[in-house]
């Protein structure tokens, strides 16, 4: 298959659609990425309005680029408009890999319904089924047990535990990292 480089969007599931980031977004996206509750085992957060809105500019900026590789994705309710959460899926370099990684962020008010696992595991067979990824990886720190839960759930297996690998505001963090393949899918 060959390595392309767009994704049918938006993205619908049962219950969910995965769409691109668009200004409007701004007020919801800050709602859960100033939080510290959601930002605790992220690499970055609490944001500031600032540093939202400079985060949102970049993800719609990335829209437009030639070839793209990164996929910045709104996660709304099917139905609705509002934000409820975000889903990445970022590529390696087309020449020598056949990668991405996935990552996911959701607004506390709708945890425990199953929703990232549902986007997540629709996200990943695009880029296997649509993109002709090979692999798709994700870290998670440690202590976070429902991302934990959520990578397992959509068929990722823990491939190894890095330590202290990332600086936190808590200090130094420990992660598993996950991966599935194209060929665990079949």
């Amino acid at each position: 298959m060959a390595f392309a480089r767009t994704l049918p969007l938006p993205l619908a599931t049962e219950r969910l659609v995965l769409r691109e980031l668009v200004e409007s977004d701004l007020d919801a996206m800050h709602a859960y990425a100033s939080r510290a509750d959601v930002t605790q085992f992220l690499f970055w957060g609490p944001n500031s309005r600032a540093d939202t809105v400079a985060s949102l500019a970049s993800f719609i900026a990335s829209q437009r680029d030639d070839p793209r590789r990164v996929f910045e994705l709104g996660l709304v309710e099917r139905g609705q408009d509002g934000l409820i959460g975000a889903l990445c899926l970022y590529l390696g370099d087309p020449g020598t890999r056949r990668d991405a990684e996935i990552g996911f962020v959701l607004h506390p008010d709708f945890s425990g319904r199953g929703y990232v696992s549902e986007a997540a595991e629709a996200l990943m067979r695009a880029g296997f089924d649509q993109l002709g990824l090979h692999r798709i990886w994700a870290t998670c720190d440690t202590r976070n047990a429902a991302s934990v839960r959520v990578l397992e759930k959509i068929g990722m297996r823990r491939e190894g535990t890095l330590r202290a690998c990332r600086k936190t505001a808590g200090g130094w963090a420990d992660e598993h990292i996950y991966a599935a393949l194209a060929d665990d899918r079949r």
